[in-house]
């Protein structure tokens, strides 16, 4: 194949921010399902649990998966999935909604309590070690935050 074909504007992939942020972000993942590893839990499960446990915190009770889906911008059913994978490693309850039978209410288990601050400890461990080689952290954090389009506001705290 001839290189004309290639019809990037970027004379490489190592100049492409797309590219580089998906090589960061699988980087990212690989190092936390290491870190994660030992407690059984993927780094999906990970952060549906930390979400369900941080939104309780709250609203002082029980969390919908589409709220976890809304303040997490995920798909309901990557929700739906990880909060049946939750269920069954007995991390999580799950009851039908009294508002809205259609919907579930999440609440953590003292299992799902306890292992969602283990991997809280090993997770904020394996992030500092990765976002740590960006050097300037508040430059980073400002940066993540601009991309993902969320200001503190929006995010509660």
């Amino acid at each position: 194949m001839r290189e004309s074909a290639f019809r990037s504007r970027f004379p490489s992939a190592a100049e492409s921010p797309g590219f580089l942020l998906w090589k960061a972000a699988n980087l990212h993942q690989r190092l936390q399902r290491v870190a994660l590893g030992p407690l059984d839990i993927s780094p999906t499960q990970f952060s549906v649990l930390a979400c369900f446990f941080h939104l309780s915190l709250r609203k002082d009770g029980p969390v919908s998966q589409a709220e976890v889906a809304e303040y997490a911008s995920l798909d309901k059913m990557l929700v739906s999935e990880a909060a049946r994978a939750l269920l069954a490693k007995g991390l999580i309850l799950r009851r039908r909604s009294r508002d809205d039978g259609r919907a579930f209410d999440i609440e953590l288990t003292a299992q799902g309590v306890e292992t969602c601050n283990q991997a809280l400890a090993v997770i904020e461990a394996s992030d500092s070690a990765f976002f740590g080689r960006a050097g300037d952290a508040p430059a980073v954090l400002e940066l993540l935050t601009r991309l993902a389009g969320v200001s503190a506001r929006e995010d509660g705290t």
